[in-house]
């Protein structure tokens, strides 16, 4: 995931994803489908020596391609097992996917933080409430000035205040991990 390109996709990407976690509980599958139709077109822009996999050509691009493939696979699996017993949400089971694929040789690396912010969040929820809360808030302030872009309320500031941890900002830490200390073997 080490590239200019990468970053100029993933970063502003990951910044929504938080936002979107933490102030709606919500991850889009809009964003999801994006990130899931420029990375498929990572192999040909590497055929035209351009993106993250710019040197990779024949063989060793599908082995790149064929290893994220795989473990965004077995992460699709797993979640989605989790999903139906009620332990994750949709959002996050399709955005980890993804970014699997877009950290292939990474992937350990990627979850294992994923699931260490996880555990630091989880411990964080009672401070991270009011911070979530201040920042629905603010978000309702600025909305209120523009009111022609129709911002909805913030889910986290309604009656139907959703429950469980807005796990996308783990998911986001630990793809902002693998994209600024990416581990090469």
């Amino acid at each position: 995931m080490n590239s200019t390109f990468a970053f100029l996709v993933l970063i502003p990407a990951l910044c929504w994803v938080i936002a979107s976690d933490l102030l709606y509980r919500r991850i889009h599958n809009l964003l999801v489908v994006l990130l899931l139709l420029v990375w498929c077109a990572l192999p040909l822009f590497a055929l035209a020596g351009l993106g993250p996999w710019a040197g990779l050509t024949g063989m060793a691009l599908l082995n790149q391609v064929g290893s994220a493939l795989f473990g965004a696979a077995l992460v699709l699996a797993v979640g989605f097992m989790l999903f139906n017993l009620g332990q994750v949400g949709a959002g996050d089971v399709k955005l980890m996917t993804v970014l699997c694929l877009w950290s292939a040789g990474n992937q350990m690396a990627f979850l294992i933080v994923t699931a260490l912010a996880g555990g630091i969040l989880a411990l964080a929820m009672p401070l991270l409430t009011p911070l979530e809360q201040a920042c629905a808030l603010l978000w309702q302030r600025l909305s209120g000035r523009w009111p022609a872009l129709d911002i909805a309320i913030p889910t986290v500031l309604t009656q139907e205040r959703p429950q469980g941890l807005p796990y996308g900002l783990a998911i986001a830490t630990g793809a902002f991990y693998t994209l600024l200390f990416p581990i090469h073997s």
